[in-house]
């Protein structure tokens, strides 16, 4: 990834405040057992570190989706 990317991540089930709050820049979109976190990302290290994030905190990664700078991803490339 070489230029700003919108990314879509989807989580399984909701997350607390106290969790949320380490996701800071992002948009929460709450969905029926879901959470999608909506943002922009400046590169992939930037991804990675986010991706960790989830990990260490031991959240279900249901899908990512990615676009390109200035293109939205489409909410239906992110699950029900």
């Amino acid at each position: 990834m070489s230029t700003t990317r919108c990314v879509r991540i989807t989580l399984r089930g909701r997350l607390s405040p106290r969790l949320a709050a380490a996701f800071d820049g992002m948009t929460l979109e709450e969905r029926p057992g879901r959470t999608v976190l909506v943002g922009r990302l400046a590169d992939q290290a930037q991804l990675h570190g986010l991706l960790s994030r989830v990990r260490d905190l031991g959240l279900e990664l249901e899908s990512v989706a990615m676009a390109e700078a200035g293109h939205a991803v489409p909410a239906d490339e992110v699950p029900d």
